[in-house]
C-alpha cells in the first residue's frame, strides 16, 4: 500500500470503478442483448398471431363463398412477399401459389404440418429455400389430411429489429454511458471521505504489529487495514478508559480526603461533581439524595450566584470571606468561599471550581478577640479616665502642689491620653480586620474632603492649616465612615507630624484604567527610604524617642487595612521634603 496519503483516494477509486467496470459493461450487453431477444420474440409472436388470423378468416371466407381450396390456390398469382401451400398430412403438395409445378412433390421440412395436425396451428422460423432469408412458416388444419402452409419472409421483422437496434444505440447505450460517468463522478466524491480515511490509518502503523503490517502491505486491502486499525484503536481507547477510570478513582479518593466542601459547575452552571463533605453539609435531606443538577438549585443567595457568574463571564477568580449558608444543613456555621476558573489548554473557560473553607471556628476565635480586646479597651479605659480626671484635678489646685511636681503631672496627662488613645486604636482595627463585609455605596468624595479639612482645622487652632483639593474623580464607591476615617488619618498625620505652624495639604483624585487614584500630599519633612517601605506596620514610628511621641503607630495600619477591604492598594512616595500617600481603589 503505498505511503503517499494523497494516493489513497484515487487507488481505491480506481479499484472499485475498474470492479464496477468489469461488472457494468457485460451486465450492461447481456441486459441489452436479452431485451433485444424477447423484443424479436415479441415480434415473432405477434407476426405469428397476425397469420393465424388471417389464415382462420381465409377459411371461413371460404366456407361461405363454397369456394374449394384448390380453386383458391390455382387462382393466386405468385407474390412477393408471401407463399401459400396446400399440403397433405405426409407433405405432398396439392397446390403452391408460387410455383404451380411442384404438384405432387413432397416437402423436404413439414415439421409445422405434423404440428399442425395436433394443435391445429402451428409456427416455426428458419430459412425459405424460396424468398432465400428467415421466414414464418405458418400451417393451419383443414380437414384429417388437408393443411394449408403460409410463409412469410421476416424482411418485416429485420426492418423493426433494424429500428429497435438504432433507438437501442443511439439512446439507450449513450444514455447508460453518461449515467455511468455520473456514477463514476459521485463515486469518487463518496470514495474521497474514505480516502482520507485510509490516509489516517497510515498513522497507526507504527502501532499496527510488524507481521500484521507486512501482510497488509501485500494484501493491499484497504478494508482489512481500516479493520486493524479500528481494532488498534479500539484497544487504545479501551486501554485509554480504563486509565481515566483509575484517574478518577484516584481523583475522586483526593476529592473525598480533602476536608474542605468542593463543588465544580460548567459554564452552563451545570453541577460537575462534588465531594461527600459539600454533600452532608448543604443537603438537609437523607444521603442517597443527590445535588440537583444546576448551581441555583442548591443555592439560593444571588451573591454567591453573582460569584460564580463572575468567574465564568471573566475567568478572574473571586471569594467571600465569612459567608454563612442559612439553608445548609448546619446554619450557624461560616465559610470563606474561594472560586477558580476551570480552563483548557487553549485558556478557554469551561466552569469554575469553588472551595468552602469552614472558617467558623476563627469566626468565632475573631469574634472573641474582638469582645476581649473591646472590654479590656473599655475596662482599662475607664481607670484611665479616671487618673485623667484626677490629674487634671490636681493641676486646678496647682497653687497648693509644690512647683516641682508640676512637671510629673503635666506627664501623667499626657501619658492617660496616649494610653486611652492606643485602646482606641485597637479597638477600630480588631473591628476592620473583623469586618468582612462593608457598606458599599457611591460617596460624594468633594463633600467627604471638605468634611475632613473642616475637622482637622478645629482639631489643631494652634497651627494653620491650609487644605486644598482637585479632584477630577468626585464620586467613589465604599464605605462612607471607613473612607472619611483613611482621609481624616492621613491628613491629621500630616499636621501631627510637622514641625512648621504653617501646614499646606493638597488633595487630588483622577482616573486611571478605570480606577480611581487619591493622593494626599503635605510639606512636612518627609520620610526617609529605609523608612517607608514599613510605615503601614503595626506599631512601626519613623520616630521612636520616647521624649516625643506623637503617635500610637497604628494609624497607617488602620489605613491599609480599609484601603484592602475596598480592594485597593495604598503606598508612599517621598524625595527628601513632603509625602505623597497614593491611593489606589476600583471605580465601581
Amino acid at each position: 500500500m503505498s505511503s503517499n496519503k494523497t494516493a489513497y483516494p484515487w487507488f481505491f477509486f480506481y479499484r472499485v470503478t475498474r470492479l464496477v467496470l468489469v461488472v457494468f459493461l457485460p451486465t450492461l450487453f447481456l441486459i441489452l442483448f436479452l431485451y433485444r431477444s424477447s423484443y424479436k420474440q415479441g415480434l415473432v409472436a405477434q407476426m405469428t398471431i397476425q397469420i393465424e388470423e388471417d389464415l382462420r378468416l381465409l377459411r371461413y371466407t371460404l366456407v361461405q363463398s363454397g369456394i374449394s381450396w384448390e380453386k383458391w390456390c390455382e387462382s393466386i398469382p405468385p407474390l412477393k412477399d408471401v407463399q401459400y401451400t396446400l399440403v397433405r398430412r405426409n407433405g405432398t403438395i396439392i397446390c403452391d401459389s408460387a410455383d404451380k409445378k411442384m404438384v405432387g412433390e413432397k416437402l423436404d421440412n413439414i415439421t409445422e404440418i405434423v404440428q399442425s395436425h395436433e394443435a391445429r396451428f402451428a409456427t416455426q422460423l428458419r430459412k425459405s429455400d424460396f424468398f432465400g432469408t428467415q421466414a414464418v412458416f405458418a400451417s393451419l388444419r383443414l380437414g384429417d389430411d388437408l393443411m394449408i402452409r403460409k410463409v412469410i419472409p421476416v424482411s418485416s421483422l429485420r426492418d423493426n429489429m433494424d429500428r429497435f437496434d438504432r433507438v437501442l444505440f443511439l439512446r439507450i447505450v449513450p444514455f447508460s454511458i453518461i449515467s455511468y460517468l455520473f456514477f463514476v463522478y459521485f463515486f469518487y466524491l463518496s470514495t474521497k471521505p474514505l480516502g482520507i480515511i485510509l490516509s489516517k490509518v497510515e498513522k497507526f502503523k507504527d502501532d499496527i504489529p510488524f507481521n500484521k503490517n507486512l501482510e497488509l502491505l501485500y494484501e493491499r486491502d484497504e478494508w482489512a487495514a481500516i479493520e486493524e486499525a479500528l481494532n488498534k484503536a479500539d484497544q487504545k481507547l479501551q486501554s485509554q478508559m480504563a486509565e481515566s477510570r483509575l484517574e478518577n478513582e484516584k481523583n475522586t479518593a483526593i476529592l473525598e480526603s480533602i476536608n474542605d466542601d468542593i463543588l465544580a459547575i460548567d459554564k452552563y452552571e451545570s453541577v460537575l461533581f462534588y465531594n461527600t463533605k459539600f454533600k452532608n453539609d448543604f443537603l438537609r435531606t437523607n444521603e442517597n439524595t443527590q445535588i440537583k443538577p444546576k448551581l441555583w438549585h442548591t443555592f439560593n443567595d444571588e451573591v454567591v450566584l453573582d460569584a460564580f457568574r463572575s468567574v465564568l463571564q471573566t475567568g478572574a477568580p473571586s471569594s467571600l470571606r465569612a459567608k454563612n449558608f442559612p439553608y445548609s444543613h448546619r446554619p450557624e456555621r461560616f465559610f470563606d468561599l474561594t472560586i477558580t476558573p476551570l480552563k483548557s489548554s487553549d485558556g478557554t473557560i469551561n466552569g469554575a471550581l469553588g472551595v468552602f473553607y469552614d472558617v467558623t471556628e476563627f469566626k468565632l476565635s475573631e469574634q472573641m478577640r474582638v469582645d476581649f480586646v473591646a472590654n479590656v479597651s473599655h475596662e482599662i479605659r475607664t481607670p484611665l479616665t479616671s487618673v485623667k480626671g484626677y490629674t487634671q484635678l490636681l493641676q486646678s489646685q496647682a497653687s497648693k502642689i509644690d512647683e516641682s511636681l508640676h512637671i510629673f503631672l503635666d506627664k501623667i496627662v499626657g501619658n492617660t491620653e496616649r494610653m486611652i488613645s492606643l485602646f482606641n486604636d485597637l479597638l477600630n482595627l480588631s473591628v476592620i480586620e473583623s469586618r468582612y463585609l462593608q457598606t458599599m455605596e457611591p460617596l460624594d468624595l468633594p463633600s467627604m474632603v471638605e468634611t475632613v479639612a473642616s475637622n482637622i482645622k478645629t482639631n489643631y487652632p494652634e497651627k494653620k492649616v491650609n487644605v486644598n483639593w482637585d479632584l477630577a474623580v468626585e464620586t467613589i464607591t465604599g464605605d462612607s465612615r471607613l473612607m472619611e476615617q483613611v482621609i481624616s488619618n492621613l491628613v491629621d498625620n500630616a499636621c501631627k507630624y510637622s514641625e512648621s505652624d504653617s501646614i499646606d495639604i493638597k488633595i487630588a483624585s483622577f482616573k486611571k484604567n478605570d480606577r480611581a487614584i487619591i493622593t494626599i500630599s503635605d510639606n512636612g519633612p518627609g520620610i526617609s527610604k529605609e523608612h517607608i517601605q514599613r510605615i503601614f506596620e503595626r506599631f512601626y514610628r519613623v520616630d521612636s524617642s520616647r521624649e516625643v511621641s506623637r503617635g500610637t503607630g497604628l494609624g497607617l495600619s488602620i489605613v491599609k487595612h480599609i484601603i484592602a477591604k475596598h480592594k485597593g492598594r495604598i503606598w508612599a512616595e517621598s524625595e527628601g521634603k513632603g509625602t505623597t500617600f497614593i491611593i489606589d481603589l476600583p471605580l465601581e
